[in-house]
């Protein structure tokens, strides 16, 4: 800034001769005490983002400001009185939220839910904006990145904050408020477990609120963030106790079939996230149900997946279904529709990502003997789909990330056999220019990076005719190289990332991501507890079948990069194994 201290001088008289106007006659020259505040939130800030200030003004006293000016608006019981002040007080705290210890807050708590009692909709809504940015405020004071107000300090005053949030919700005076959805989402987000002795109470008002918008979806964010506070139900009450489960489905599937038989295109998407969310929850051994069975049949529809939006979560839905009862919908028949779905997405761009999902749990679930007639016919649409979308890169991607579960769950003289029905030696071609070439991109999180090194692995190690001509003693070299690559590299050994603090929500005909029924993350290879050891065990039984051979081939391998060597010995004598 450029003379900030004369700047802030002037404007500072200026803010005083304000207040004292105001100060005359508080009822008629409010107006004056408004743009004193405005003020000085203009001469204070020096830097601010979507997670508050970062940088103040050092020429001016925050917490005298607030102290003298901002905390007596909100001490003030009469709430018809100045409303535009109190909502630009309120808006002063949520600014500064990153300026006042935790204590502090917890001392405002009471106050700022006092405000949502106020039957101006600016203050009641500001009020709950303050509290949900006051909830999600974090930490890093300790050296570590935490919640700076903790589910311990919200407790005890959960009952007057749902009480008044709940309120408004249930006031049909009002249109809907999705401040006040969103603060009831991250209060029920930030209590966890803590919502069940109360989570009928909490459902019935959710529940009503969802009665009333079906009739009229005209506020995105309002609609989004009750889902959101659904699914955050859901979560907390049946992770802590999955015997719940039942008592949540008996709790939501009459509202979400009346969505669904009303083909409410707002809300379709969030009902199958959250069915699905329901069904991964479900207890093992305990099936999926009559009412689950008697749904699955419909969601097969051709009509429900030509709108794009539906696709995701109707995939998520199936996928859960594949999970808990892959053989049941086996024995039903609904094995080949599935497959129909896979090729009908695999056949856009736009859908393509889903086509994946839904073949990997396909692959993953359903029986080996069953799914041996139709491997032939699936991996002739993925190489025709391959040579039309030559110029793509997420295509090759995902293909190799197929093709990774794959051979690690068939093996690798399987796959080699139903590529060879295709054309002799394809399967060259498919591992050289498709699998190995986008190897890091197939490998972006902990648990796609561990499938590819038992894929490959296995593929080495179940197809030992590799090894026989020079050719194929190359091409081995090339994924002894990609494994150790893999195993090196800092997404083997990162753990996953929390999700983001917001994730960017599309609404409209679009797919709208529920954050708190995100699926959850499901290993493939859980028998698999160190992939280093699988690989170099594996590699150890083929060097004993053919002894004399793997060496060299190692060797050649990582011959270009003196890094990796090292890291492929450290890993030998870490696991007490000699391969050189």
């Amino acid at each position: 800034r450029q003379f900030e201290a004369q700047t802030t001088a002037i404007c500072s008289d200026h803010i005083k001769q304000m207040i004292a106007e105001f100060a005359a006659d508080p009822n008629n020259k409010w107006i004056a005490k408004d743009t004193a505040i405005s003020l000085f939130l203009g001469i204070t800030i020096k830097k601010e983002s979507s997670y508050g200030v970062s940088e103040l003004n050092q020429g001016v006293n925050l917490m005298e400001f607030f102290s003298l000016q901002i905390l007596p608006e909100l001490q003030d019981n009469n709430p018809a009185q100045r409303p535009m002040v109190k909502a630009t007080a309120l808006n002063f705290v949520c600014i500064f939220r990153n300026q006042f210890t935790k204590e502090q807050l917890i001392t405002l708590m009471p106050l700022l839910i006092a405000h949502l009692g106020s039957s101006f909709v600016v203050v009641h809504s500001l009020a709950a904006n303050t509290i949900e940015q006051i909830e999600r405020l974090k930490d890093s004071s300790s050296g570590t990145m935490q919640e700076k107000i903790t589910r311990q300090d919200i407790e005890p005053f959960l009952q007057n904050l749902f009480t008044a949030l709940f309120h408004i919700v249930d006031n049909t005076d009002l249109n809907e408020n999705e401040y006040v959805m969103k603060c009831i989402m991250r209060t029920l987000d930030k209590i966890g477990d803590g919502v069940v002795p109360v989570k009928d109470i909490v459902f019935e008002k959710l529940s009503a609120a969802l009665e009333r918008v079906c009739k009229n979806p005209r506020t995105p964010g309002f609609n989004h963030n009750l889902f959101e506070s659904i699914a955050i139900l859901v979560k907390s009450v049946c992770s802590s106790d999955p015997s719940k489960v039942t008592e949540m489905e008996q709790m939501l599937f009459p509202p979400f079939q009346h969505i669904l038989q009303m083909d409410i295109l707002e809300f379709t998407p969030y009902v199958f996230q959250i069915l699905a969310q329901l069904l991964e929850f479900r207890p093992e051994g305990t099936g999926i149900g009559e009412a689950y069975s008697s749904l699955f049949p419909p969601l097969l529809t051709a009509s429900l997946w030509e709108k794009t939006g539906n696709v995701p979560g109707l995939t998520r839905l199936i996928q859960a279904y594949l999970k808990r009862a892959a053989a049941d919908l086996v024995a039903a028949g609904h094995l080949t529709p599935m497959l129909g779905i896979f090729q009908k997405l695999n056949a856009s761009k736009a859908t393509e990502s889903s086509a994946f999902d839904l073949l990997s749990s396909i692959i993953q679930y359903v029986p080996q003997d069953v799914m041996q007639q139709y491997l032939l016919t699936v991996f002739q649409i993925i190489m025709t789909t391959m040579q039309n979308r030559r110029k793509s890169n997420l295509y090759p991607i995902r293909t190799a990330q197929f093709l990774a579960l794959f051979n690690g769950l068939y093996g690798g003289q399987t796959f080699v056999n139903v590529l060879n029905q295709i054309s002799p030696g394809v399967y060259m071609t498919l591992l050289g220019q498709v699998w190995l070439p986008k190897l890091q991109g197939a490998s972006s999180s902990k648990v796609l990076a561990k499938t590819q090194v038992i894929g490959l692995t296995r593929f080495l190690c179940d197809f030992p005719k590799l090894l026989e001509d020079d050719n194929g003693k190359q091409v081995s070299a090339q994924v002894i190289l990609g494994i150790v690559t893999v195993l090196a590299s800092p997404t083997f050994t990162k753990e996953a990332k929390d999700l983001p603090e917001e994730t960017p929500m599309v609404y409209d005909a679009t797919f709208s991501q529920l954050r708190y029924a995100v699926k959850i993350p499901d290993d493939p290879f859980s028998n698999v507890n160190d992939p280093v050891e699988f690989f170099l065990t594996s590699l150890g039984t083929l060097n004993t079948s053919h002894p004399g051979l793997l060496s060299p081939i190692i060797q050649q391998g990582l011959s270009s990069d003196p890094k990796l060597a090292t890291s492929f010995q450290t890993m030998c004598q870490a696991k007490g194994v000699n391969l050189l």
